[in-house]
């Protein structure tokens, strides 16, 4: 509590001081907020309107004489095109003259040899033909003694190959061969015989099986039979139950299906009860943010104090011809808003009006009422701006340009002059870059604003940065709200709509709900129907298991014969295989040592013969090896020959062509000096019209240059014009913005207008005390740190929780102090009811205990006689000639005596009128059986007893015998006697 209480405390000191420094801070902004209006008031916009006429006048004059300086340079330009030309055109004419000098004296030196020259260079080509053809076939014949040389080499190594491999294989090896083959020989000849006697024995092993197999099967063929019978209805039944599974199965999980769909479903409807929630708070959320704006709007919020009056003054018809404020009157696309906000500044709070008549009486209504300052556009007087169409041409192929800002807006036609005048000649780019791209080629005299909303201005400076986020644009208020309600009456229909799905899904609910049930109840009848075929399996499977325990030694046995059998046939089989594998083996063997004998006999008539072939066969191959390398070097030495007289033929023909070619040329001698005159000549006048046209460019370059210097002046002025505008602009923009801030500051930290503010709250006479009690005022509640408002209304619920739960803990302790003196109480009665009870019983137990046995003791004895309520309770008993001792070591008979003397005992102690006796004497003989039913009798008179039991000697003493017979099967009766009527009977 103290915690939470401490935080009460800091919040109430919070609110306090927050209501202490809403009365003074309000009334300081209110002092502020009509100070900075009287200095906004004041002469600046006059002097800003003069400044801004001689700024037009001066652009208006560059503009002319830009237009004028840009022809000179076009003309410029033309004329350095013409002198390229006539430059490339005199190169040309220059290497023409020069190409036919050179001609001339080439021409005269062959005419003089050409007959000469010719006859030469075709024998040459002659001779060398022929060369080349003797050449050819010369390569022919070698490659062809080549050739029959590497076959020749290739036989000959080949067949030493062979020999030296016949001599390396000599006699002792055709014989150690022999020896080996005859033994592996011997070896499987032996294996043979070992596999054949395997195969015998196996066969004997398998004959003696199948004879005792035959003599077991007769011997448990009954069984056998019995078990086949069993094994079939086990299968059967087995089919039958598993069916039945599948059945449920296939039921259990379409019921499981059902219910996941169901829990799917109703997750569905809750997240769609959510979302419609959501959906009526996104409603409601729409809505009001949508008479906020409506609010907004009709207050004419986000407009200066003066411009405000006026649109309302308007909509009141106090004012006439106002047609109204820049925003209400353009749209344009959202993604020029930064850049729009930008281009006009200040100007979007101007208003249109039809004359300067009207601008005059607006100005007058506003002086005779007080209500601020405007500045109006008459469209009658107001004069449009446009770009050169040039600039546009330039600019129009920059794939960073948009456009012209009046182009890029909708507005009514009649507005035409008053958009070219504030929008007429502001450029608008994608990026700064461009920006300054486009500034740099315009002669920075015009503003160039970004999609971003930074500037670049006439003469070269620029502004930009972040932007304060105001949702209160006053160009993007009415396209919001239209969204605004567009998107409430969406979402109002879609609510309407989800409100439809969701009893859809309710009802989709109630009918999988009312399918589940009815799945649930046939699941249930096919799951009884699964149990009664499991049971009748595990029947048939419980007889099979019986059956087997007595069959399994037979199968046992039989497996063991099976398996035995299906090993001896497998062995037999690989025996069988292993035979014919040694049988291939021995005749491979018997070939191969026929061989190896014809071998051995003719390898020692063909030994000497061989080596001295071999011999011979060695020198031959060094022979042709030497003639092969000759041969290849010959053959290489040809083919170089024959390439280099193809050479000296292409080079001589080549020679013919052009002696041929220049002796064919129509030209003559006199000819070629004709021409070579008039090349001259068009060179001398090319040279002359070059001089002028060089001359013409030197003028048009000093006019360009005294225009650019008159230019330069004038943009200076411009500049400084531009710099003393927008220090103007910048201080009324600083007393705009301090203004609307403060406005804004008003509404948003307060809620309230300034009008409320200057009427309700008082204003300070002093500023600067005003801003310091402000500030020791927030810097007090900043050392109050973080501060929980709801912890007020939170205290004071917890406090009287706490109060109401401290009276209600203290009623507790005091009911809890009651319920223990209660149990004292109770505790000290139980105690003494208790006693008096037990030593009644105890002295009652010993009378019936004695007789019931005809004699003999018997006691009772608490185990802890100091705690009554804790104690336990000893039987000692000591039937007639007997000793004492524990109940537990008694006989049946006698504990079961005893425990029916204890049940006496307490019927006498306290006595009920009815008792219920269970076969309790069941353990006592005979003799024990008749004093108890006698003394049963006798207590009788004071209970009544009805008696279970088997033993006649109760059944004697009885006043009503009940029993049941079945005489016949299945029927049931009750027989019943009254044994105080028998002697009545018997004396009848």
């Amino acid at each position: 509590m103290e915690p939470l209480k401490q935080q009460a405390t800091i919040a109430q000191e919070y609110l306090a001081q927050k209501e202490r420094l809403k009365n003074i801070e309000v009334g300081l902004l209110a002092k502020e907020i009509e100070s900075l209006h009287e200095k906004w008031g004041g002469n600046s916009q006059l002097e800003l309107d003069e400044k801004g006429q001689i700024l037009r006048d001066k652009q208006n004059w560059l503009e002319t004489r830009e237009t004028e300086n840009n022809h000179y340079k076009e003309d410029i330009q033309t004329i350095d095109e013409q002198i390229t030309t006539l430059q490339e055109n005199l190169l040309v004419v220059t290497q023409e003259h020069e190409s036919l000098t050179g001609n001339k004296k080439i021409f005269r030196e062959r005419l003089q040899h050409f007959q000469e020259n010719k006859e030469k260079l075709e024998q040459e080509i002659t001779d060398a033909q022929k060369k080349r053809t003797q050449l050819e076939q010369k390569l022919k014949e070698e490659r062809h003694v080549l050739k029959d040389n590497k076959q020749q080499n290739q036989y000959i190594s080949k067949r030493i190959l062979s020999l030296a491999e016949q001599l390396d294989k000599g006699k002792n090896t055709i014989e150690a061969d022999i020896e080996t083959l005859k033994s592996d020989y011997i070896d499987l000849l032996n294996e043979q015989a070992a596999k054949r006697n395997e195969k015998n024995s196996i066969h004997q092993q398998l004959e003696r099986m199948h004879g005792k197999q035959t003599v077991q099967s007769s011997k448990w063929q009954h069984l056998h039979e019995e078990r086949i019978k069993l094994q079939k209805a086990v299968h059967d039944s087995e089919s039958n139950y598993k069916k039945q599974q599948q059945q449920l199965d296939i039921m259990q999980a379409d019921y499981n299906k059902l219910a996941r769909d169901m829990t799917v479903d109703t997750k569905l409807l809750d997240d769609m009860q959510q979302k419609l929630v959501k959906g009526y708070q996104m409603v409601e959320n729409l809505k009001s943010k949508k008479e906020m704006l409506e609010d907004l709007k009709e207050d004419f919020q986000g407009f200066y104090f003066g411009v405000k009056e006026v649109l309302k003054a308007r909509d009141r018809k106090v004012l006439t011809g106002v047609h109204g404020a820049i925003p209400e009157l353009i749209e344009f696309d959202d993604r020029f808003i930064d850049a729009m906000e930008t281009a006009l500044g200040s100007q979007a709070q101007q208003i249109v009006v039809d004359t300067e008549k009207s601008a005059r009486e607006a100005i007058h209504w506003l002086k005779k009422t007080n209500k601020g300052r405007a500045t109006f556009l008459p469209i009658t007087s107001m004069k449009s701006k446009q770009l050169p169409s040039n600039i546009i041409n330039l600019l129009e192929n920059d794939h960073d340009y948009i456009g012209i800002a009046v182009e890029l807006i909708e507005f009514d036609p009649k507005y035409m002059v008053i958009m070219q005048s504030l929008l007429g000649n502001v450029i608008i780019s994608k990026s700064l870059t461009a920006a300054n791209r486009f500034a740099q080629q315009t002669g920075r005299r015009y503003r160039i604003v970004t999609l971003d909303g930074d500037i670049v201005n006439p003469g070269g400076s620029m502004s930009g940065g972040a932007k304060k986020n105001n949702n209160q644009s006053l160009f993007t208020r009415d396209r919001e709200l239209k969204s605004l309600t567009k998107k409430h009456q969406e979402y109002h229909v879609r609510v309407l709509d989800y409100e439809k799905e969701i009893r859809a899904q309710k009802e989709k609910l109630e009918s999988l709900e009312s399918k589940k049930t009815d799945q649930f109840n046939q699941l249930e009848e096919v799951r009884k129907e699964y149990q009664l075929h499991l049971e009748n399996f595990k029947e048939s499977k419980l007889s099979l298991e019986h059956l087997n325990s007595q069959l399994s030694i037979y199968d046992q046995d039989k497996m063991q014969q099976e398996e035995d059998r299906t090993q001896l046939t497998g062995q037999a089989d690989q025996i069988e295989k292993d035979l014919l594998l040694l049988k291939e083996q021995l005749e491979t063997l018997d070939v191969q040592i026929k061989s190896l004998m014809d071998q051995h006999q003719n390898f020692e008539a063909k030994e000497e013969q061989l080596k001295q072939e071999l011999q011979e066969l060695r020198v031959q191959e060094a022979e042709v090896r030497s003639k092969l390398n000759n041969q290849k070097e010959k053959t290489a030495k040809t083919q170089s020959d024959i390439t280099e007289i193809q050479f000296l033929i292409n080079d001589k023909q080549k020679q013919l062509k052009q002696l041929i070619a220049v002796k064919n040329s129509q030209q003559t001698e006199a000819e070629i000096d004709q021409e070579i005159e008039d090349k001259k000549a068009d060179k001398d006048r090319k040279q002359e019209n070059l001089q002028q046209i060089r001359k013409q460019r030197a003028e048009t370059q000093q006019k360009v240059i005294t225009l650019e210097a008159s230019i330069k002046q004038v943009q200076k002025e411009e500049s400084y014009l531009k710099q003393e505008i927008q220090s103007i602009e910048i201080k009324r923009n600083r007393l705009d913005l301090d203004l609307e801030n403060r406005l804004q500051f008003l509404e948003t930290e307060y809620n309230i207008t300034f009008e409320k503010a200057k009427s309700d709250f008082e204003q300070p006479a002093i500023l600067e005390d005003a801003k310091e009690q402000v500030k020791l005022i927030k810097k007090s509640i900043d050392e109050l740190g973080t501060v929980n408002i709801g912890a007020i209304d939170e205290y004071e619920r917890i406090k009287e929780r706490y109060e109401f739960l401290t009276s209600q803990q203290e009623d507790l302790i005091e009911a809890k102090r009651t319920l223990y003196d209660i149990i004292a109480e109770m505790d000290e009665e139980m105690t003494r009811k208790f006693e008096e009870t037990f030593t009644q019983i105890k002295d009652e137990f010993t009378v019936v205990f004695q007789r019931l046995f005809g004699g003999g003791h018997a006691e009772l004895k608490l185990t802890n006689p100091a705690h009554l309520l804790d104690t336990g309770v000893d039987i000692i008993a000591q039937p007639p000639g007997k000793k004492l001792q524990q109940l537990g070591l008694l006989s049946g008979g006698e504990r079961a005596l005893t425990a029916i003397a204890l049940l006496f005992a307490i019927l006498r102690v306290r006595p009920v009128p009815f008792c219920v006796l269970d076969e309790v004497e069941a353990a006592l003989d005979e003799a024990n059986v008749t004093r108890f039913a006698k003394y049963l009798k006798h207590y009788s008179k004071h209970t009544q007893f009805i008696v279970i039991t088997h033993r006649k000697g109760t059944m004697e003493e009885a006043d009503v015998l009940y029993g049941v017979t079945m005489q016949e099967s299945g029927v049931s009766r009750l027989v019943s006697v009254k044994l105080e009527e028998a002697p009545e009977l018997l004396e009848v």
